[in-house]
């Protein structure tokens, strides 16, 4: 979700300070573009920073937590699915494998004694899932927000697996969603803009958390909402996810993701003392 951006984009409109530039993308399109240093900096996930490192990019960093995990797993009523090991007979839709939804699952899958690799997936961005599922054309997959929200709000689909519920109960940590990506290239050359831009994402989600329906009511056009009942539900769901300063339990819980993930064979490496930055050493 582009929320916390959006909110930094708009804290400097009519600013004559610079700022930061903002360019909205689809999740997996920031993630191709971070592969590529196409951009200076947007959100990765902790796995697949870690998996970028192995593939060539020793330069990769994540900065700080922007978001614990919303990913649940959706199924719709009637579907013959009522436990994550019935999902071997239907179609998973998720975001693609560079994504926050798909790295956790595959190393929730294999804690949860499953082949992560033997599942029937079907790859998109969020809103060509969200519309297979409105269509009757897809019964089960990983959900975001707001668009997991949108389909429990119409009462044919149920969650029966939440993603951050169920890494508490193994590990004792929060789930990271991603964190602020950027590389030791780009720390090096604007260490007080990337100390900014940290900053200032991270007063975005303390705004976020002191007003999270005032907040969600204001973007509601840009994340797709337009009745009440799914902005305050929206609200409610994701309200306290967005931390206000750096958060050391949510990053303990990306380093527990990737040591796990090496485990459980998700990983080939864990990269972890090297990718991993502390912000308030810039």
């Amino acid at each position: 979700m582009t929320l916390p951006a959006r909110v930094l984009a708009a804290s400097q409109t009519g600013s004559d300070s610079g700022g930061v530039e903002v360019e909205y993308q689809p999740p997996p399109a920031i993630q191709q573009a971070i592969a590529a240093e196409a951009i200076e900096s947007g959100t990765f996930p902790p796995v697949a920073g870690a998996r970028l490192h192995g593939e060539g990019k020793p330069g990769i960093r994540l900065l700080a937590p922007l978001a614990r995990s919303f990913n649940s797993i959706l199924v719709r009523r009637g579907s013959g699915v009522s436990g994550i090991e019935d999902l071997a007979d239907v179609t998973l839709g998720t975001m693609p494998r560079s994504s926050a939804p798909w790295t956790s699952w595959a190393v929730l899958a294999e804690e949860e004694g499953l082949d992560h690799t033997a599942f029937d997936y079907r790859f998109g961005p969020p809103a060509v899932l969200f519309g297979a599922a409105m269509q009757g054309d897809l019964d089960a997959l990983i959900g975001v927000e707001p668009f997991s929200s949108r389909l429990l709000l119409t009462d044919e689909f149920e969650e029966i697996y939440v993603f951050s519920d169920r890494w508490a109960e193994l590990t004792g940590s929060p789930l990271p969603l991603v964190e602020v990506a950027t590389y030791q290239t780009t720390i090096d050359a604007k260490p007080a803009a990337v100390a900014a831009l940290i900053e200032g994402l991270l007063a975005a989600n303390a705004e976020i958390s002191a007003d999270p329906l005032g907040t969600i009511r204001r973007f509601r056009e840009n994340l797709g909402l337009q009745e009440t009942a799914q902005y305050e539900f929206v609200a409610e769901r994701i309200g306290d996810i967005y931390p206000g300063s750096f958060d050391e339990a949510l990053r303990e819980g990306g380093r527990e993701l990737i040591a796990r993930g090496v485990t459980a064979g998700v990983l080939d490496a864990d990269p972890a003392d090297r990718i991993f930055v502390d912000p308030r050493t810039l």
